[in-house]
């Protein structure tokens, strides 16, 4: 199994060096290995993001099995996920960790050498929060589940324009003496915003297409359902249909006006 865990005296387990959390060889695949249950959830997220997935580990046996990280080894992800936080569930709510004695729960005491414990009969939930800086689907080949992260973004025409570049200028007008009357005005000074010059400046137009799990669709008739994970591609105009409200209609897919595209 992974050679970064050691396990020993029935129920208790050492993380002795980096270890990844999903993937073959992690964290979650060794408590596996041992007779606990894990699920994680599939998951289509947009690019740049966060995105919540969410996992459950529960321990069907009579025995509580501990968590030891003494030289307070991190988690990592295979395959890489650069931006991502763990968390678990703490009383109803979602607590940061990643399996160190800095982020061990109240609940445990100072005293105590573990870091975490998935209780007999027991179920633990956790939550992987990532930002996706692609589009390309991850699949973790966790033994014999294989969650899968899909990312996506949709695709805009670049459009620019030249917008002014504004200065803030300080004006000083000077006392005059005028000789009729042999008085002076009253000197003072205000400010005025000047135009130096002009720059580029690129913004969104008209969405022309979508690029997920690492495939672009060049059609501006397109729309992803994140939470039921399927791209729905239609061929003529849509109009300004509310994506939310109507994201599929099914006498569409039976005219074949439209198709759809399961992502996961």
């Amino acid at each position: 199994m992974a050679d970064n865990i050691k396990y020993g005296f029935g129920k208790y387990i050492w993380i002795i060096g980096v270890i990844s959390l999903l993937g073959g060889g992690s964290l979650f695949a060794y408590l596996q290995s041992i007779g606990l249950e894990i699920e994680c959830e599939d998951k289509v997220c947009e690019q740049g993001v966060e995105c919540p997935i969410n996992c459950s580990v529960y321990n069907p046996t009579y025995q509580s099995q501990y968590i030891f990280n003494h030289d307070n080894w991190k988690i990592t992800f295979t395959p890489a996920i650069e931006d991502f936080e763990l968390y678990a569930k703490y009383y109803g709510k979602w607590r940061f960790t990643n399996f160190t004695k800095e982020t061990r729960f109240p609940n445990i005491k100072d005293a105590a050498k573990y870091v975490f414990v998935f209780p007999r009969r027991a179920t633990k939930y956790f939550q992987v929060r990532v930002v996706l800086n692609s589009t390309q689907k991850i699949k973790w080949n966790f033994h014999s589940l294989d969650p899968i992260i899909v990312g996506y973004k949709y695709i805009y025409k670049n459009l620019s324009e030249q917008v002014p570049i504004y200065e803030i200028k300080n004006i000083e007008v000077k006392p005059v003496y005028y000789t009729s009357n042999a008085t002076w005005s009253t000197g003072y000074n205000y400010t005025t915003q000047i135009i130096t010059g002009y720059k580029t400046e690129y913004y969104k137009g008209k969405r022309i297409g979508v690029n997920a799990g690492g495939k672009t669709y060049n059609n501006p008739n397109i729309n992803i359902n994140a939470k039921e994970g399927y791209l729905y591609q239609c061929f003529v105009p849509v109009g300004d249909r509310n994506w939310k409200e109507y994201p599929m209609r099914q006498f569409e897919i039976q005219k074949r006006v439209c198709e759809l595209i399961w992502l996961i």
